[in-house]
């Protein structure tokens, strides 16, 4: 058989560049990014298409130290996508110490077999974060990794090198994806995460973390315009005002970035509405954990 498949998953602590390091090579943004920790909800599949090779990688949530049954449902997440996985990609920034809770994620994954430790954001490195002292750090921790490799999304060697340490873990098998995807998500998937991205980018402290975006319509029918009517789910009543703005002002901002940025991805018009309600404490309710898509 001349086709090789790999699947990928990349983990690590919440804000440790998981989805810049897949959008860097998928060249497609198909993970939110965000400065803030907590971005990622979902275990996202992004496809890298090159020749007879095909490499799925596998975007998951952080590990979530909070306990609430969202965070819970998260942590799940990332448990069951870890299984049937050919490569772990375990994530840690150069400029974050390897601390007890950087250890006790690692032996969450002690019994893979195949695993790379990937020191994220070397771009930044200085005297004291280098490369060289973190991994070093790393091997007298003994967590038995196959490799340890640096990464920027900067520096297209580095991206390079990463995809040629992976292919080494590919094994002949039929493409489970069209060559042309680089997403197995779908459009209205990408509408309610853009959406949620400029709520982390536009409201301030714990409050996006306590949101929920659903697509209540998605209307392509028209050829060069679609359609979209979304509902922003806050937990508090108190949170209303701050997502809301004064005279609208916030949640204007949110939909026109988050417009513009569709309209980028989907090449044509985009029509965002968006509005605003409560559902108390949806975050502790499993039934609205699940309702809302987690």
């Amino acid at each position: 058989m001349d086709t090789k498949t790999c699947f990928v998953a990349v983990i690590g602590q919440p804000n440790s560049g998981k989805s810049s390091l897949i959008n860097s090579i998928v060249q497609f943004p198909v993970s939110i990014v965000s400065l803030k920790a907590q971005t990622t909800r979902d275990a996202i599949n992004a496809i890298y298409n090159k020749d007879n090779l095909q490499i799925v990688f596998v975007d998951t949530p952080g590990f979530h130290n909070k306990i609430n049954n969202l965070s819970n449902s998260l942590n799940f997440a990332i448990n069951s996508t870890l299984e049937g996985i050919d490569l772990v990609l375990f994530l840690h920034p150069v400029n974050e110490p390897i601390d007890e809770n950087t250890q006790a994620f690692a032996k969450k994954i002690s019994n893979i077999k195949n695993k790379i430790a990937i020191i994220t954001k070397t771009d930044i490195e200085d005297g004291e974060f280098t490369f060289e002292k973190h991994s070093q750090k790393m091997k007298e921790f003994d967590f038995e990794f196959d490799n340890i490799l640096p990464f920027s999304t900067n520096f297209e060697d580095l991206r390079t090198n990463l995809l040629s340490q992976i292919e080494k873990y590919a094994y002949p098998s039929n493409h489970f994806f069209n060559n042309l995807d680089v997403t197995d998500q779908s459009s209205r998937f990408f509408a309610k995460e853009i959406i949620r991205k400029q709520i982390l980018l536009n409201v301030d402290d714990e409050i996006p973390h306590q949101t929920a975006v659903v697509i209540d319509n998605f209307d392509e029918s028209e050829k060069n315009c679609i359609r979209i009517d979304a509902t922003i789910y806050v937990g508090r009543k108190s949170h209303l005002p701050i997502i809301i703005g004064k005279a609208g002002s916030v949640l204007g901002q949110i939909g026109t970035n988050a417009r513009k940025e569709l309209e980028e991805i989907f090449g044509k018009k985009v029509v965002l509405k968006n509005r605003v309600a409560v559902a108390k404490k949806w975050f502790n309710d499993p039934k609205m954990i699940k309702k809302f898509g987690y």
